[in-house]
């Protein structure tokens, strides 16, 4: 599976693992993992994990979704990378993915991600 860091200003405040199916990013509270941040949108992208490829793609957010510095609308994730959404960096830190039957037990345990509002 893929550990992602998420970082405000340089520190990391939350950690999550990336399974395999779909992850969303948004402002609003029905996301996977929530940004509340006013520069992200309410469903700003989306991390999509099969087989063994993870890729994240921007939902036409407002002010886009950063990989190493460059928007894109999907890239392939490679461990190292860094997502930039709003005012937070993602940093991805791994690149193996578990099974779907995996991804259905750690929903039903609740594992979504809330941020903290930086709003500064």
């Amino acid at each position: 599976m893929a550990r992602i860091s998420v970082l405000y200003n340089s520190e990391e405040i939350n950690v999550f693992e990336v399974f395999a199916g779909t992850l969303t990013i948004g402002r609003a509270g029905d996301n996977t993992v929530r940004l509340n941040d006013k520069t992200v949108s309410k469903h700003h992208a989306q991390i999509v994990t099969y087989f063994s490829a993870t890729h994240i793609e921007d939902l036409g957010s407002t002010n886009g979704t950063y990989v190493n510095g460059k928007r894109v609308n999907m890239h392939v994730l490679q461990a190292g990378d860094t997502l930039s959404i709003g005012k937070y960096q993602l940093k991805v830190a791994a690149d193996t993915v578990v099974s779907s039957a995996d991804t259905h037990a750690s929903a039903s345990q609740g594992k979504a991600t809330l941020l903290p509002s930086q709003n500064n």
